[in-house]
């Protein structure tokens, strides 16, 4: 469990009352002192659990770590949340999930393919929640980005080359 996903478990938690389980390569025992959470098998993560919510960086690992065996581990009931990178998700066992009440719903802020194709049958599906892949507006991001174009601006201004350069300007400048 990373910083984005013990930051979930603890709306989870103290928001909803919810046990946490988590899986993770290792284990955080602050985490699970603090939020009584759980480690425990991805297996036993997918069979018990009533929201999966997955946050994990795009890795040779973890590209489709969910998939159709996965859904089929999972509860009738149960809703999946991808908020991490689409490639870690097999869309099509998503979908065949979703249209077979393997899972009850989805909700996901990422898509195998981006842009997300205007024909994709997940913006099309009534169990299906999507929302814009917004990680980065966090206040601090924010405010860290907003001060690097500030100094980009001042380096321009300068005559000296900006440190973060858009490929585009990069044989202008």
């Amino acid at each position: 469990m990373g910083n984005i996903g013990e930051a979930v478990a603890t709306r989870g938690k103290f928001g909803f009352g919810m046990d946490i389980l988590y899986h993770n390569r290792s284990r955080k025992l602050q985490a699970e002192k603090e939020l009584g959470a759980k480690y425990c098998s991805l297996e036993e993560l997918l069979r018990s659990s009533d929201f999966i919510v997955l946050m994990t960086p795009l890795t040779e690992d973890t590209k489709e770590l969910i998939s159709y065996k996965e859904f089929d581990m999972m509860k009738n009931t149960a809703i999946f949340i991808n908020g991490s990178r689409g490639k870690t998700v097999n869309e099509e066992a998503l979908i065949d999930a979703l249209n077979n009440n393997k899972i009850f719903a989805a909700g996901l802020d990422v898509f195998y393919k981006e842009p997300v194709d205007k024909n994709n049958p997940l913006l099309k599906m009534d169990n299906v929640v999507l929302l814009p892949h917004i990680g980065s507006a966090t206040g601090k991001t924010r405010d860290e980005m907003a001060m690097l174009a500030a100094e980009n601006m001042v380096k321009a201004l300068e005559g000296d080359k900006p440190p973060t350069l858009v490929k585009e300007f990069k044989d202008i400048l």
